[in-house]
C-alpha cells in the first residue's frame, strides 16, 4: 500500500486540530493557569504581564515543567485506560479515532501549559476558535513533542519572543505564500502520519478484552511523557537563544520544497 501523500497527511493534521480545538478539556486560560502555578510567589503581576521567564531562571522553570508533565501524563493515561476498554466491535475503528482525538487534546492542553510556563502568549485568543496563526503554533508545538525534523525551528519562528509578528504576517498574505509555509506543511505532514498510526494502534487495543485498556494506558504513558519533555527542552533552547541564527527560506527554494517526501518513521526515530 502506498504511503499517504504529504498533502493528505497535512490535511489530516488540520482536520484533527480543528476537532480537538472544540473540546473543553483542551483550552488552558493563560492567566488562570499562571495565577494557579504562582499564587504564592512574589511578582505575580510581572509574571502575568511578561511571563514567568521574566522573573525566574530558565533552569528553575524547566524543573517546574517536570511536575506539569508528570501530572498530565498520569491523568492522560487514566483516561486512556477507560477509553481503551472494549466496546461494540462494529464501532471499534470509530472509537479508536475518538480516542486519538482525546489523546491529541491532552497533548495540546499540555503544550499550552508548558508554553505559558516559558513565556508564550495566549493560544486561544478571546476564547474562540483557533486562528490560522494559532494553528501554525499548534503544529509547531506538536511537531516538537514528536521530535519532528524542523519543528524546533518552527517553534522559534512562531514564539512570542522571536516571532511576535506571525499573526500580522499571516494576515498580510495567505499562509501558502509565506516563505516558511513548506516547513509548516512538512512538520504538519509528519504529525498527520502520527495521527494515522495512532488511530490504527488505538483501534487494535480495543479488540482485546480488558487487556486492551491496560495496553492503551501503557502506550499513552510511554509516549506522552517524552513528548512533554521534548517540547520543554525546545522552549528552553529557544529562551537560551539557540535558534537566533535560524534562516528563512528564499521564495524560489520554498516553492520547490513543497514537493518534499515524508520518510516513514524508523525504529530508531521511535525511541523516546
Amino acid at each position: 500500500m502506498a504511503e499517504p501523500s504529504q498533502d493528505k497527511l497535512y490535511s489530516t493534521t488540520l482536520r484533527t486540530i480543528g476537532v480537538v480545538a472544540k473540546l473543553p478539556v483542551v483550552r488552558v486560560d493563560r492567566e488562570a493557569f499562571l495565577r494557579k502555578q504562582f499564587s504564592d510567589f512574589e511578582h505575580l503581576d510581572v509574571i502575568l504581564e511578561r511571563g514567568p521567564q521574566a522573573v525566574y531562571s530558565v533552569e528553575s522553570l524547566r524543573k517546574k515543567a517536570n511536575s506539569l508533565i508528570r501530572n498530565s501524563t498520569a491523568k492522560t493515561s487514566a483516561v486512556s485506560f477507560a477509553a481503551g476498554l472494549p466496546g461494540n466491535p462494529a464501532v471499534m475503528v470509530a472509537a479508536g479515532g475518538a480516542d486519538v482525538v482525546q489523546y491529541f487534546g491532552f497533548a495540546i492542553n499540555l503544550a499550552q501549559q508548558i508554553a505559558y510556563l516559558f513565556g508564550e502568549d495566549e493560544l486561544f485568543e478571546g476564547g474562540g476558535e483557533l486562528s490560522e496563526a494559532a494553528q501554525v503554533r499548534v503544529i509547531a508545538f506538536l511537531g516538537a513533542m514528536f521530535g519532528a525534523a524542523g519543528a524546533a525551528s518552527l517553534v522559534a519562528k512562531t514564539s512570542k519572543v522571536a516571532g511576535a509578528n506571525i499573526g500580522k504576517k499571516v494576515a498580510a498574505q495567505a499562509l501558502t505564500k509565506t516563505a516558511w509555509y513548506p516547513l509548516v506543511k512538512k512538520v504538519g505532514a509528519i504529525i498527520g502520519m502520527k495521527i494515522t498510526k495512532k488511530t490504527v494502534e488505538k483501534a487494535i487495543t480495543k479488540a482485546v478484552p480488558v487487556v486492551g485498556g491496560v495496553v492503551s494506558a501503557g502506550l499513552t504513558f510511554v509516549t506522552f511523557r517524552p513528548m512533554g519533555h521534548r517540547l520543554a527542552d525546545t522552549l528552553v533552547r529557544n529562551l537560551n537563544g539557540e535558534f537566533d541564527d535560524v534562516l528563512d527560506l528564499n521564495s524560489e527554494f520554498a516553492a520547490r520544497a513543497e514537493s518534499v517526501v515524508i520518510v516513514p518513521e524508523t525504529a530508531e526515530d521511535a525511541k523516546p
